[in-house]
């Protein structure tokens, strides 16, 4: 189906996404947008000029074109043992940036399969020996199993930064706009070694050093990042995402501790030293008082972890809008207005449909698993000892398992995850997109094998 780049008077809340910005930006928020910049302290990068020109973002994709995509992808992946998951990583990102347009100008992805094949098989390289290490130390050591687990997960925590770094630089030397690709400069191992300490502060802090850690690393990776010979920024505050986020913060992590807290204090110490007793012994009944305690610890517990993922939409909705107005490419600067309502809002109907679609298979599944029970049964030879009925059984039961995953994967690209970035590159804008018309192109490429590990790990359809 030919892509058709929106008309550019098409500025509607409902029009879809691209990579730089949303559609229409509202001439209050270009103006709040404006007022932001002067107050920020002025850097080497060009700012926006006030009452810069505004250019919508749309996406033109439909659900029923990425579905063929994701159902010959997923039995590919099927046949080929996982093999062809790099291809058709590939093949989705394609599909998203070739019907993202700002304006009327498109972009490309040009990665390729093949690149993060070979990326994996270096991960594999740098990742086994790892596990291999430590597995033979604990043959040796079983005694300081705990410390080599804790190497192991340092030592991942690490790579996993690097990885963020080296991925998102190969994705952008794999994209490009007006025939420009973008790049990235900088240590992946220098940004890795920094985020990874500010991500032990955010996990010592219990997320309040989130918006201070988030700042300084999207700096970090922005101050990095080129279109051409012009340089991106980030002039978002750590006070500006806390202001929006400490509700979020206060609800997911105050109210979980808030609601434990309670719940041990009003346990008497007597009921604490049954309890310990009871439960060494085994002996715990849900009628008697340490029953209870650990009933009302366990509910507690239980809604400790739900309340922050029902926080997440939220969280997510504060965290991109936040990220989107504080980026900077030359001169030119992103808006949105994306709101935690149009977050819900697509997380809450995507549930519903996967609700509705896991009912439909589960029908289907039990008129069809049950209609051929039936069959089997009314044959009346069937040797339940045979070795060929056991390993026919085994091979319905893999099926049965792959199409149900498959469908279920697939019904979630198209009700949440394409959904979502409409919405999200719906609500962005670019200011003064005229400001990179003068961009002259300078570009190094990343090869999927020069940055090894974090190529190789890139593995997301993250952008």
């Amino acid at each position: 189906m030919p892509r058709r780049p929106p008309p550019e008077t098409a500025m509607t809340d409902a029009a879809p996404p691209g990579p730089w910005g949303p559609r229409s930006a509202a001439a209050a928020m270009a103006a709040a947008e404006q007022a932001q910049l002067q107050r920020s302290a002025a850097t080497s990068v060009p700012r926006v000029a006030p009452a810069a020109a505004t250019t919508p973002v749309a996406f033109t994709g439909l659900a029923g074109e990425l579905l063929g995509l994701l159902v010959k992808g997923y039995l590919l992946q099927v046949v080929t043992l996982g093999i062809y998951r790099f291809w058709f990583i590939t093949d989705v990102r394609r599909y998203y940036w070739s019907h993202s347009f700002v304006g009327r100008e498109g972009i490309a992805y040009t990665g390729r399969g093949i690149e993060l094949l070979k990326g994996f098989l270096i991960a594999l390289a740098i990742l086994v020996p790892i596990q291999a290490a430590s597995f033979f130390v604990l043959l040796g050591l079983p005694q300081a199993e705990f410390v080599v687990s804790a190497v192991v997960f340092v030592l991942y925590l690490l790579l996993g930064q690097f990885a963020v770094y080296a991925g998102r630089r190969y994705r952008l030397t794999r994209t490009s706009f007006r025939g420009l690709r973008l790049r990235m400069t900088g240590s992946a191992w220098s940004y890795a070694f920094k985020a990874f300490g500010l991500w032990l502060l955010v996990i010592l802090s219990l997320g309040l050093a989130f918006p201070w850690a988030a700042a300084i690393m999207e700096r970090l990776k922005m101050r990095q990042t080129w279109y051409g010979d012009a340089q991106g920024d980030f002039v978002g505050t750590a006070g500006d995402l806390m202001k929006r986020g400490i509700l979020i913060w206060l609800l997911a992590f105050g109210l979980p501790a808030l609601m434990i807290g309670s719940v041990l204090l009003s346990i008497p110490p007597r009921v604490w030293s049954d309890l310990f007793a009871a439960v060494g012994d085994g002996t715990v009944s849900r009628q008697s008082a340490t029953g209870l305690a650990i009933a009302a610890l366990t509910g507690a517990g239980i809604i400790s972890v739900v309340i922050p993922i029902l926080l997440f939409p939220a969280f997510s909705a504060v965290v991109y809008r936040w990220r989107m107005n504080g980026t900077r490419i030359g001169g030119a600067a992103l808006a949105s207005s994306f709101t935690i309502g149009s977050s819900y809002r697509v997380y809450i109907l995507g549930c519903i449909a996967l609700l509705g679609i896991l009912l439909l298979v589960a029908v289907a599944g039990a008129i069809l698993f049950g209609g051929l029970a039936a069959a089997i049964f009314a044959r009346g030879n069937l040797d339940f000892e045979s070795p060929a009925t056991g390993i026919t059984g085994i091979a319905v039961l893999a099926l049965a398992y792959i199409l149900v995953i498959g469908t279920l994967w697939i019904a979630k690209q198209l009700v949440i995850d394409l959904r979502l970035q409409r919405a999200r590159l719906a609500s962005l804008s670019v200011l003064n997109l005229s400001a990179l018309d003068g961009v002259t192109a300078n570009n190094v490429d990343a090869s999927a094998m020069g940055d090894s590990l974090g190529d190789a790990v890139d593995f997301g359809f993250g952008a």
